[in-house]
């Protein structure tokens, strides 16, 4: 199997064949069965991978990276702005986001814009919908987050049936993207396709948000991954230091600073559960401690909780695989900077329940719609195909050593029946001989249908 020449463009990570040695360390770790070694060499299938890492964070050989945008794409004849997570901060102890923000002006980026604005808006949104939840009963409780959108790709691939309590309120960052899209073209009186949104985000599964999400007549953003800048912003901010220049605002909008601790503790697992002020909350970190709530979820369990904050990294966006210092370094740093700048608030509460009531707050997509933004679901088997799935699988009775290029002997099974591997590749059917038994006719004959 080659890397999918179909790939959608939102791919998420992409194999270095040189630098691969097939050792299937990246086959075992993937949480959605999206990676085979086929020819020595991994490759991904795209359209089940869910962006979240953990294939780069394993590979010892560095042969697996995030799909990111060229930093070099920066055009001086377009408007770039830089859609600022605050992750960015906690990367850089002691120095003050202002400078950060300075940095990536002194980097090209047209603008900077805090997420923090946003988060704070998205809070507003959530603790008004839980609100009016629980007297309407719109939604399944517990409601559960959609700012990972590693954990709503694994929901659509893993657990559909938890589709309805994804809370239906827009991601900040989609917020955002939409916001300083529509008030940049204002604000120069230029069409869309001459400004380009770069969101600088820790992970590689946010490589763009969704034209779906944004709404028509939008383009899809690019991305750049912490690490990817780390080395030229530290250069900019160090050159911003040394600078005799009283560093004043230049900010001209409210969204281009930081000036609370709040959002930089968004972070932090528990950051986002802390802030909507709820009481029956709980905040989850960590891709297999998410994987083991999503199935308590789905058999019944914390019914009696109202929100759950998911992240798929280690403590929370700091873990991130594209970050660029220590987590816990950055967890120190982030705790720090947020007592520096205090925890306030910015918005008028009244003013985003207006903006609430004229559904500003909500995306126009459905649990179908959500489907599709999360990737395509692998193709369903008929009942004689499980049927000689499960024999194939009774015949192996192996130990899922891997070395077929499968995660595991039920995998090589079901790639076997889908013509996507081939008897040879497995050495206990080579052992049992498989030649000798009808399961070979039955797999050729399986190929030979339209």
């Amino acid at each position: 199997m080659q890397e999918e020449k179909d790939a959608p463009r939102h791919f998420f990570v992409h194999t270095e064949a040189d630098l691969c040695l097939g050792c299937s360390l990246c086959v075992k770790r993937c949480p959605t069965r999206a990676i085979r070694v086929r020819d020595g060499k991994a490759a991904v299938k795209h359209s089940v991978c869910i962006g979240c890492g953990e294939c780069i964070r394993i590979c010892e050989q560095g042969a697996i990276t995030a799909s990111t945008s060229d930093l070099n794409s920066l055009s001086s004849d377009k408007i770039s702005i830089a859609l600022v997570s605050p992750v960015l901060y906690s990367q850089f102890p002691g120095i003050l986001p202002r400078d950060i923000l300075q940095g990536l002006k002194s980097m090209g980026f047209t603008h900077a814009v805090d997420m923090a604005y946003y988060f704070e808006m998205f809070q507003w949104a959530t603790a008004e919908y839980v609100s009016r939840n629980r007297k309407t009963g719109e939604s399944p409780w517990p409601l559960i987050s959609p700012v990972c959108p590693v954990v709503i790709r694994l929901i659509v691939h893993r657990f559909p049936s938890l589709l309805p309590h994804v809370h239906p309120i827009m991601r900040p960052v989609a917020l955002m993207a939409r916001d300083v899209l529509s008030q940049f073209k204002h604000h120069y009186g230029i069409e869309g396709h001459d400004i380009l949104l770069y969101y600088i985000n820790p992970c590689p599964s946010k490589m763009g948000i969704p034209k779906k999400e944004l709404g028509k007549g939008t383009h899809s953003t690019g991305a750049l991954g912490i690490n990817d800048i780390y080395a030229e912003l530290s250069r900019q901010i160090k050159h911003l230091e040394k600078s005799d220049k009283i560093p004043f605002a230049q900010a001209g909008y409210e969204f281009e600073q930081c000036t609370s601790g709040g959002g930089i503790l968004w972070s932090l697992s528990g950051g986002e559960a802390e802030a909507t002020g709820l009481e029956r909350i709980l905040a989850v970190a960590g891709l297999y401690e998410t994987i083991t709530y999503l199935e308590k979820i789905e058999i019944g369990l914390f019914r009696d909780i109202e929100y759950i904050e998911f992240r798929a990294c280690r403590e929370g966006c700091i873990g991130g695989a594209l970050n660029a210092i220590d987590k816990y370094l950055a967890k120190s740093a982030a705790l720090k900077m947020s007592k520096v700048l205090g925890v306030g608030t910015r918005l008028n509460r009244e003013r985003v329940l207006r903006l609430y009531d004229s559904n500003w707050f909500f995306p126009k997509v459905s649990p179908q719609d959500l489907k599709k933004i999360g990737g395509q679901q692998e193709k369903t088997f008929s009942f004689e195909e499980m049927r000689l799935i499960e024999e194939i699988v009774r015949i192996i009775d192996g130990k899922s050593c891997g070395a077929c290029g499968s995660p595991d002997c039920r995998t090589f099974a079901e790639d076997l029946v889908k013509g996507e591997a081939a008897p040879e590749d497995c050495v206990y059917l080579e052992l049992r001989g498989i030649q000798n038994t009808d399961l070979h006719e039955k797999l050729k004959s399986l190929k030979k249908r339209p």
